[in-house]
């Protein structure tokens, strides 16, 4: 009677998922073919990769490090770009088993499956080693290079050259000061408009005595548009510089410095001691003055 075999068992038996024209050889430090050693039909049995927004996507298996019980596989597009790697624990695995591929670096998105058929044969179908393939001797179907559908995975907001983490889930747009979003159905778009003096949004978090009401709008009853600070043209000067005017009297420049300021201060400082000292000995005399008046007015007495 016949036997239907499933999909998985049919593929031990053939190339697939490798190209039907790959040779699965690999090369030498040279580029040639080692034509020896051959990936064995029943080690990789299925491959599937989804890759968000390219279509045109070639996958090759470009090495492999079979090296006592692990079985290592490294995955690039046809620039050499490494996409993923995959290692197998071989005393841990199950015939069919399927491991997770996941990308990382220019491929951070993308996922997909490497499904390893039984490795009873291995050694004696595959010698140990490292072996390094080509684009042509290596390369997968394009069947297996699927679109990823599921839409936007991720967000990430780039400010000042810097990248933010990945945004997932649901991602609500915020709109900031005088900011509108819009969705327009009919492009199932999201349209931001830029829009001034609206208020669409509070401009600070600030209180409401600060804001538009601590604004300079007169001076002196004259609107601030109006208003011209200007000098006489003789002693008084002004300036701007920035959100700074600087009136200056040209007229009244000071007309010593530090050395001289200090010298004054110091004097001044000498001539309190003296007067300290002069006031004590006014003291001093006025004692002995009423000291002699006393003893004066008593010798006449008597």
């Amino acid at each position: 009677m016949p036997v239907n075999q499933e999909w998985l068992n049919q593929n031990s038996l053939r190339n697939y998922p490798f190209k039907e024209d790959a040779s699965r050889m690999p090369v030498d430090q040279n580029g040639a073919l080692i034509t020896e050693v051959q990936i064995p039909n029943f080690l990789v049995v299925d491959f599937v990769l989804t890759v968000p927004g390219l279509s045109d996507l070639r996958v090759y298996v470009s090495q492999i490090a079979y090296v006592g019980n692990l079985l290592t596989f490294v995955f690039k597009d046809a620039a050499d770009v490494q996409l993923s790697t995959v290692t197998v624990d071989i005393t841990a695995h199950v015939a069919n088993q399927a491991y997770d591929l996941v990308g990382y670096g220019d491929y951070n998105d993308v996922r997909g499956k490497l499904v390893i058929g039984h490795l009873d044969d291995l050694s004696a179908a595959f010698a140990e080693g490292l072996y390094t393939f080509t684009l042509v001797d290596a390369e997968l179907e394009s069947s297996t290079i699927r679109p990823a559908l599921r839409g936007v995975r991720s967000l990430r907001v780039t400010t000042g050259g810097t990248d933010s983490q990945f945004i997932y889930g649901n991602v609500k747009l915020l709109a900031g000061s005088n900011v509108r979003f819009t969705y327009v159905p009919g492009y199932n778009a999201i349209r931001i408009d830029a829009i001034s003096g609206e208020g669409l949004n509070q401009e600070c978090e600030c209180p409401t005595t600060i804001g538009n009401r601590n604004v300079v709008k007169t001076i002196n009853g004259i609107a601030v548009e109006d208003v011209q600070i200007v000098g006489d043209g003789q002693c008084v000067e002004v300036t701007t510089a920035g959100n700074k005017i600087t009136i200056t009297d040209t007229c009244s420049a000071p007309c010593c410095g530090c050395p001289e300021l200090e010298f004054l201060t110091d004097a001044l400082g000498k001539l309190d001691i003296t007067v300290t000292n002069l006031q004590v000995y006014a003291e001093k005399l006025a004692d002995r003055l009423s000291n002699f008046v006393n003893n004066f007015v008593m010798m006449v007495q008597v």
